[in-house]
């Protein structure tokens, strides 16, 4: 779970689970996750280690593992991880230490411990005395205690009960302890490493049952639940092939070194999980608030902390007890073999699924300890791939030599998505269809692609000859475009947005909108065509921008006769006139020539009942090859343009906001009265 939540919000209570994938989480993205993203000033220096170095940016970067694989190693931001430990040094102490005594595939239990801990802990019930000096009923005197501190808390005990006495609770107990074994020896050698208590693993457990692939309704995904943001400042990356926090090992180190940080900032562990449940902030400001900084004093004071965290630090404890009294708990048995692996690399591009039939692995497992590839594919640009096998397949892996090669019929080549580009055109370059094109690269059916990723296509692909369409026809308003420069046209798709438009031409918006007369305040439309000047030496290939010449398209003045000649070609109509004779009336012309009566009244401007005059001209959209009985038809309307006829004079990349550059020879349209008209029961035209 993310713990970068914002100052004034709590976290909402655990909801029901929906499916495995989408777990329960208290941490929703925070505005302090951006500050994380800074490189700042502070006045303490974090001492770095002897693997720091000098990172992208001009911001300090340290390895936070694997110590043994610098290939593999995982670099987070020193001065990110400054500010999140409250700019104290790594030895940093607060006070003297407390010493405790000597000592979604799980929807459904998930479900299960929502409803024992509604029971238990009742929502809206004032707070209760919740310490308990020492173990309330004898069997609890014998356990053996985890390297966490133990307090035995009221929310403790009541866990351990649950766990001990309730057959829910023991199911769901024994269940992410079997699940646990997979990945246990490994994260706790993680965890040692990073020099944390190794029964820290079972913050993964309450996070996600230690599953890889688990994502919250709030955006944090993996075994340690990282929203991207704080992700990114541990040095997990979230890309459209990979994201590292479905990595177990990569996430680990990161959830390892994230909560040594926050221990180093507020100096106990309870404080330190509540601050990666609720975020630190919140933590921070609670301290402050109530000025006191027990967290088992906190949790007994209104308002202090919200519900979920008052339960998520004695229930990791509890988790981390029963890891410990497995026979005392019913729950002795349960376990699964440690997972065995080993990276070895792979062609990129390469399908999880052809690795694990070359292997004779089960594919399911294979794409668990792989989750990070979103896509059950390698990334398919750059060289070969590490990922993951059972360490008992390395053998058959080395003899397979180059069998994971595709087969010459099956090449595979890579494409990289201009902004302008979407799945269509895409398709149609390569000879394949859309939902082909999905297929291979696992795109939902909802999805579109921005500009930079890289797609698979068929190595050998090509659009069919016989199927390239006609140029589209632009209508736009006119523009005098300045020597030197060039008018090109983009076409709009689902993935474009106007910062993004503007940042690839090197413009600002407004211009853009005033040379295609645009209302600032609507949405572009897929399948809108925008005409944009730029310089004659403007690069669209370098920019990743897709854009149409002059004369690659059917370029016409909106509204005028060729526009509305050049949209009817196209379906293979014509607009003609009508001359009306005595007796016609639009219901008699709209059935003569095939139209509906709705269509000739929009065409002409009138209500289906408008009366017709004698001589005068009905304007008709007929098939080319039956006009006979026309004439020619009236030149239409003229329409207001009122973009700026003369555009800058200076084409420098300009700043992202409204431009006053240019000359209008025309006057600008009044405001829109869009948002007025949508004031619940008042029309826009009202006073």
């Amino acid at each position: 779970m993310d713990p970068l939540t914002p100052l004034d919000s709590h976290p909402p209570v655990l909801p029901s689970v929906s499916a495995p994938a989408r777990l329960r989480t208290g941490a929703a993205e925070h505005a302090l996750a951006a500050l994380l993203l800074v490189t700042a000033s502070f006045a303490a220096v974090c001492v770095a280690p002897a693997s720091a170095v000098a990172g992208p940016g001009n911001t300090e970067k340290i390895q936070i593992g694997p110590s043994w694989d610098p290939e593999q190693a995982v670099w987070a931001s020193a001065d990110a991880r400054m500010l999140v430990r409250g700019d104290r040094p790594t030895n940093a102490s607060i006070h003297v230490a407390y010493a405790g005594p000597d000592h979604r595939w799980d929807e459904e239990l998930r479900a299960q411990l929502t409803a024992f801990e509604d029971t238990a802990f009742p929502q809206g019930q004032a707070p209760r005395q919740t310490i308990v000096n020492k173990p309330p009923e004898a069997w609890m005197e014998q356990l053996t205690l985890p390297d966490l501190p133990v307090r035995w808390n009221q929310a403790t005990v009541d866990y351990l009960r649950y766990f001990k006495d309730d057959p829910q609770g023991q199911r769901m107990i024994a269940a992410w302890l079997n699940r646990m074994g997979r990945y246990e020896t490994r994260l706790r050698a993680i965890l040692a490493e990073v020099g944390v208590p190794q029964d820290l693993v079972y913050v993964a457990m309450i996070e996600s049952g230690f599953d890889p692939s688990a994502r919250s309704s709030v955006g944090a995904a993996g075994m340690w639940q990282f929203m991207e943001a704080t992700a990114k400042v541990y040095g997990l990356n979230s890309e459209y092939w990979v994201d590292d926090r479905l990595d177990f090992e990569r996430s680990g180190y990161a959830a390892a070194t994230y909560l040594a940080d926050l221990k180093t900032r507020f100096g106990t562990w309870e404080l330190a999980l509540a601050a990666y449940n609720a975020g630190y902030g919140l933590v921070v400001q609670s301290i402050r608030s109530n000025n006191n900084n027990n967290f088992w004093a906190l949790i007994e004071i209104e308002n202090a902390l919200p519900r979920q965290t008052c339960n998520y630090v004695p229930k990791i404890i509890a988790a981390a007890i029963v890891g410990h009294n497995r026979e005392a708990f019913g729950v002795a048995g349960a376990g699964t073999p440690t997972l065995e692996l080993i990276d070895v690399k792979i062609p990129p591009g390469t399908r999880l699924e052809d690795l694990a039939k070359a292997l004779e692995v089960d594919e399911d497992l294979l794409s668990e300890i792989n989750a990070a590839y979103l896509r059950g594919r390698t990334p398919p640009d750059g060289g070969p791939v590490t990922v993951r096998i059972p360490r008992a397949k390395h053998a058959d892996f080395e003899a397979l030599g180059g069998a994971l090669e595709p087969p010459a019929d099956q090449r595979w080549a890579t494409y990289t998505v201009r902004l302008g580009d979407d799945l269509d055109s895409v398709a149609a370059r390569y000879g394949i269809t859309n939902r082909q094109l999905r297929q291979i690269n696992a795109i939902h059916d909802s999805g579109e692609v921005v500009g930079g990723v890289t797609l698979v296509v068929p190595a050998d692909g090509a659009p069919d000859p016989n199927a390239k369409p006609p140029p589209p026809v632009v209508a736009v308003p006119p523009v005098t475009v300045p020597s030197g420069s060039r008018l090109v046209f983009f076409r709009v798709t689902r993935a474009s947005s106007s910062t993004a438009i503007a940042a690839s031409f090197g413009l600002a918006w407004q211009q853009i909108v005033s040379w295609n007369d645009l209302d600032p305040n609507a949405r572009l439309v897929d399948g809108q065509m925008l005409q944009i000047i730029v310089s004659k030496d403007f690069d669209a290939a370098a920019k990743g921008v897709l854009v149409s010449e002059v004369n690659e398209v059917r370029h016409v003045l909106r509204g005028t006769a060729a526009h509305l000649d050049a949209v009817l070609a196209d379906r293979e109509l014509a607009r003609r006139g009508y001359k009306v004779g005595k007796g016609d009336s639009l219901k008699k012309i709209a059935k003569q020539f095939d139209i509906s009566l709705g269509s000739l009244a929009r065409i002409n401007g009138v209500e289906r009942s408008h009366p017709l005059d004698e001589g005068e001209v009905v304007i008709v959209y007929v098939a080319t090859d039956k006009t006979r009985g026309t004439v020619d038809a009236p030149a239409p309307q003229k329409t207001t343009l009122t973009a700026e006829l003369d555009v800058a004079t200076s084409l420098e990349p300009a700043p992202h906001k409204p431009s006053n550059s240019g000359k209008t020879t025309s006057k600008s349209r009044e405001a829109s009265t869009a948002e007025r008209s949508r004031a619940p029961g008042k029309r826009y035209d009202d006073k």
